[in-house]
């Protein structure tokens, strides 16, 4: 069995240094071997020199220069070292990570001849600031002490794996999770060469800081891998001062989750962008539990049929989001439903196999402006918090002939009352259509019923008081 070992490198040759000398101490048994493949993109510090250092210490000790270049990126030199590689199981390890003298024992063992097996390891000291912290826990620190020195380590606040709450609430079985790639760091994993090939490898579009490993991970996923945390195996990043460029990887971060969504359009990711990797994991699995009927009104099916008659019908392209109710959908004669909860999505597929049914939000969406003769959006709308409800106003807008809201006057939503859910007013929701630029228009009112049409913002309101909420009166 064969292990490759892929180390990324621009200049920060005091850490690659490092890094190859716990590397070079590993103690594994005779029928494994591995090789260590050092991409170099395009170091203007001496990186070959310390590489050559350690030629005599790993057996197998590779070095591919990249030349520095405008298609430079992090996807491109892991994938060099993909290419470059022999092992049937490959290890992306970061520059300035060191890992315990059973490393390379352990994950052979853990993948064994699995094809689709996915390992990421705890990363210790990620975000440890030598500046306030005590560095001197790792004095002395060698291959051989690594892992006694992590087990102090692994629950002390400065210095734990920001992950390892996820991990353990799914006893480190990521798949378990609803979105287990967003625990895809790429400082320390290791899988198996058959699920990396599958996946493509790192996508080489993604430049500047951050995205191309949860994106990999994505990949991953989709391909079938079976993913998990390694508590066994620890690895720890060895703190350095970070630097003075925090807003622009935020804002390269931003833009890089907003690509890896356009290639693949579905609500998962749709909302990636503007969420945190820790907190992510509980928003998508809301969703996934969520359905919708419950929480918004149980709508006449009279009133269906208004609809269906004033906005819908000679539509040749029509959708509704906010509705899960087979009654409902059934009642309704749109060609597209919008669904978020991936197991219904998955049902509703099959079961409305004549109509679209899309696993998206409308946050961001490939629909062409104007795609949408007609959009009708039932109360489901007043749960959404800004920013998030005003970037779907927009896009619904965006991509439809016609906008249409349904406001229920007297309906307040038992996740309001009970979980605390945001549930907008219609003054609330004028606001935040006239902070994006857009407005209502009262169309017709059908007895506890308001129908909203969303125009491009006029000067004045368009809401008239005698629309005004009545005294909140619960579910």
């Amino acid at each position: 069995m064969n292990i490759s070992i892929i180390i990324p490198v621009h200049n920060k040759v005091e850490q690659l240094e490092q890094t190859l000398a716990f590397i070079s101490e590993q103690e594994h048994r005779d029928d494994l071997s591995y090789e260590v493949i050092v991409v170099d993109d395009g170091s203007t510090e001496p990186v070959k020199e310390v590489v050559d250092s350690f030629v005599s210490k790993i057996k197998a000790l590779k070095y591919s220069f990249i030349p520095r270049d405008k298609f430079s990126c992090r996807s491109r030199t892991r994938n060099r070292g993909i290419k470059e590689s022999k092992g049937n199981i490959l290890v992306f390890l970061d520059c300035g990570i060191v890992i315990p003298a059973h490393f390379v024992d352990r994950v052979a063992e853990q993948i064994g001849s699995s094809h689709n097996t996915v390992l990421y390891h705890y990363i210790l000291g990620a975000f440890t600031d030598p500046d306030k912290e005590d560095m001197s826990v790792l004095d002395g620190i060698t291959p051989h002490n690594l892992q006694e020195i992590s087990e102090r380590l692994k629950y002390h606040p400065a210095w734990e794996d920001m992950r390892t709450s996820h991990f353990h609430l799914v006893n480190n079985d990521l798949n378990q999770m609803d979105v287990p790639w967003t625990m895809g760091w790429s400082g320390a994993i290791s899988a198996s060469r058959d699920i990396v090939v599958q996946a493509g490898g790192f996508d080489e579009s993604f430049k500047g800081w951050g995205a191309e490993d949860t994106d990999f991970s994505y990949q991953l996923h989709k391909h079938g891998a079976i993913m998990r945390a390694t508590e066994n195996i620890c690895v720890l990043h060895l703190p350095h001062r970070a630097d003075d460029q925090k807003q622009l990887k935020i804002k390269s971060s931003f833009l890089n989750r907003k690509k890896m969504h356009v290639k693949n359009y579905q609500f998962d990711t749709e909302i990636y962008p503007y969420s945190a990797d820790m907190h992510y994991d509980q928003v998508i699995s809301k969703f996934n539990h969520l359905v919708v009927k419950y929480y918004t009104p149980e709508y006449e099916l009279s009133f269906i049929e208004s609809l269906n008659a004033n906005y819908i019908t000679g539509s040749e392209c029509s959708l509704i989001i906010g509705e899960d109710s087979i009654a409902h959908l059934s009642a309704l004669h749109t060609s597209h439903i919008f669904i978020q909860n991936k197991h219904l999505h998955q049902a509703y597929t099959e079961r409305f196999a004549a109509r679209e049914v899309v696993y998206l939000l409308g946050v961001d969406t490939p629909y062409a402006r104007g795609h949408f003769d007609t959009i009708v959006v039932t109360d489901y709308y007043r749960m959404f918090s800004e920013p998030l409800a005003g970037l779907m106003f927009k896009e619904w807008f965006r991509i439809s002939k016609r906008l249409i809201l349904i406001y229920h006057k007297e309906y307040i939503s038992y996740l309001a009352n009970v979980a605390g859910w945001t549930w907008h007013s219609i003054d609330e929701i004028e606001l935040i259509l006239r902070s994006n630029n857009l407005s209502c228009e009262i169309q017709d009112q059908m007895g506890e019923y308001i129908i909203i049409e969303v125009v491009k913002a006029a000067s004045k309101p368009s809401i008239p008081s005698s629309f005004a909420d009545p005294a909140p009166v619960g579910n």
